[in-house]
């Protein structure tokens, strides 16, 4: 059955208690701006807990007020009846809610709204008036049923502390403005009431921009540089971070307020000590986890280095903070704010300011720790799945590279392979499978270990190489989709010419470099790429084709990241190709990789393979 309104345990804060709708009311929230800050809180929420829909929501005696909302499209409701809202039960008990499906749920199974609305699964926070009642709550909503995880609850939670936190700055700024008001008459009372409004509207922004944490990316170095970015110039004069690095710490980024003072700050900080033993300072807190306040520092005190006394005095250094930021379970790194003078030292209420920035900072630096570590393994793997060494053709020059795809991109499908078959030719592979994660690299290890396979003993032409990959994926279900080029080389006699037989599987052309500096294209007429369906007739079947590699003469096979992308199409990225293979007449194959990659390997969105063979000028005479 239905719960209504009044229906709660006794002794829990009830929606109509008239103290609660007192502080309900002073927070002008109910009909009024909730500012960007508390909007960008709702919208992180709704980001970070990968839900459809987020609201901060003010319960009064009647109705829960939708203050912000993100997800929902213009003209959405502002609000419901308080008999209809899930957020009562948050402010009767005082205590969060997370319902997987509210179908199921005694408490909002018969709830009029499970009807009406498509929101399934709901979690929601209190978030809390200056004074201490439940003001409504932070939600998120899912269309279908979902299991909330740990995770989720405790980002709900973080989150929900800041809007508390924000509707506190907003009463804090609105009694400055008060007193503002009430102290005209004196100029010096207006002063202090001024310069504390200022005070609490550079919290009411940097509570605002601890966001912006969230959306630092998964590049740890940016992270590490957001981190201090949003400490200087709002709580310190100028900031400093470290990572934790096995018994050591290792800096990562500084900013001074005055870019006259820099270059002095980042060479007497690079002078300090990074010992986990130290006594006072980073080192210090990375071994505890604690944060250290000094309120006045002296730089005569004993638990100060000697590097550590010259930075105080150098930099004018009055007051710090040093606080540990947390990851995966571990202090991962140490934040240190720091003041000068002219500057108040810092209080309680800064301390809290600090530590709730290194609490976002845990979110980001774990998502990009997790993230750093999932790349490093991918590539590992990738780079497993290539050739460790290339072989040495008599009289030939091989080299080959492989670079990955950009930070976003773990891994790739991209390869090549180069192998002496058993008739003494050389096996040149390029190709590309379709993706850019584990499936793909699996994907390529496969397709690379065919080939070799059905290549090894050299019986078979590169037509018929695929062909037989064709079939083996075929008969054994193998999901794949590529495109490659398989060439043979052989030397063609006393005149130091090389027959290239090869084909293609939907590939991009070959270039080839002459001896006077001309690049060209080979005609590939390419084929069907590797994994669509075996062709029923003669029609559809692979073709070999038949090149020769003279003295002087260059063989540059690719893949499509090396002329895809950059703001440009196919066809002027090849272009460029050719321009820039143009300028690599007489130059050795690792040479030539090296500067088509530098050319034309900007790293985009696309991993890049290049295999190059040159077949040398033949000394005169």
């Amino acid at each position: 059955m239905f719960v209504g309104p009044g229906d709660t345990a006794p002794g829990h804060c009830r929606a109509a208690d008239a103290a609660r709708l007192s502080a309900v009311r002073a927070t002008g929230l109910v009909g009024g701006d909730p500012g960007p800050a508390l909007s960008r809180l709702v919208d992180t929420a709704r980001t970070v807990l990968r839900a459809p829909y987020a609201f901060l929501t003010v319960v009064d005696d009647a109705h829960s007020h939708f203050v912000a909302q993100s997800g929902t499209s213009a003209g959405a409701d502002t609000g419901l009846p308080i008999a209809e809202s899930y957020c009562r039960f948050v402010v009767d008990t005082g205590e969060p809610l997370v319902l997987g499906d509210v179908r199921l749920d005694e408490r909002t199974r018969d709830n009029p709204a499970v009807h009406t609305r498509e929101l399934v699964s709901w979690a929601g926070h209190p978030v809390h008036t200056p004074d201490g009642h439940v003001l409504g709550t932070l939600c998120v909503s899912d269309t279908t049923p979902r299991e909330w995880t740990a995770a989720d609850r405790t980002n709900l939670a973080v989150l929900a502390e800041g809007a508390t936190r924000e509707v506190a700055l907003r009463a804090a700024l609105a009694a400055a403005d008060e007193a503002v008001r009430t102290a005209q008459a004196s100029a010096a009372v207006a002063e202090r009431a001024a310069a504390e409004a200022r005070r609490a509207q550079e919290r009411q922004a940097l509570f605002a921009r601890i966001g912006e944490l969230l959306t630092a990316g998964l590049d740890l170095p940016a992270v590490w540089e957001a981190v201090v970015r949003l400490a200087v110039p709002a709580v310190a004069d100028y900031a400093f971070v470290h990572a934790v690095e096995r018994d050591a710490l290792a800096g990562q980024f500084l900013l001074h307020r005055d870019p006259a003072r820099q270059a002095v700050a980042e060479r007497l900080t690079n002078l300090l000590p990074r010992r986990l033993s130290d006594r006072s300072g980073p080192g210090l807190v990375a071994r505890t986890g604690v944060t250290q306040v000094v309120q006045v520092i002296d730089p005569h005190s004993p638990d100060l280095s000697a590097e550590q006394r010259t930075a105080v005095v150098q930099l004018h250094s009055i007051s710090s903070i040093s606080v540990a930021l947390r990851a995966r379970g571990q202090v991962s790194g140490v934040l240190t704010v720091v003041r000068v003078q002219g500057s108040t030292p810092y209080s309680d209420d800064d301390v809290v300011l600090v530590e709730t920035i290194a609490a976002r900072a845990a979110l980001a630096l774990d998502n990009a720790l997790a993230y750093q570590q999932e790349r490093r393994a991918s590539l590992r793997l990738q780079r497993a799945l290539l050739p460790e060494l290339l072989p040495h053709p008599e009289q030939l020059d091989l080299a080959a590279r492989y670079r990955p795809a950009g930070r976003r991109q773990v891994v790739g499908g991209d390869w090549y392979d180069a192998f002496v078959d058993g008739r003494s030719a050389t096996t040149l592979v390029i190709g590309d499978v379709a993706g850019h994660d584990i499936a793909a690299a699996a994907a390529m290890g496969q397709l690379r270990a065919m080939i070799r396979m059905a290549g090894h003993d050299g019986r078979l032409s590169p037509a018929e190489v695929f062909t037989a990959v064709d079939a083996a994926t075929d008969g054994l279900g193998t999901s794949v989709f590529a495109t490659a080029q398989l060439a043979q080389v052989q030397r063609a006699g006393p005149a130091g010419d090389v027959t290239l037989r090869w084909t293609s599987a939907g590939h991009l052309p070959p270039v080839v470099v002459d001896a006077d500096g001309r690049a060209r294209l080979l005609d590939s007429g390419a084929d069907r790429p590797l994994g669509l369906a075996l062709p029923a007739d003669a029609a559809g079947r692979r073709r070999d084709r038949l090149s020769v590699l003279r003295p002087g003469e260059t063989l540059v096979l690719y893949t499509d990241g090396l002329v895809e992308g950059r703001g440009h199409d196919l066809d002027a990225g090849t272009t460029q190709l050719l321009h820039a293979a143009a300028g690599t007449r007489g130059l050795p194959a690792d040479d030539v990789c090296g500067a088509l990659l530098e050319s034309l390997g900007t790293p985009g969105s696309d991993d890049i393979a290049l295999l190059v063979l040159r077949n040398p000028a033949r000394p005169a005479g």
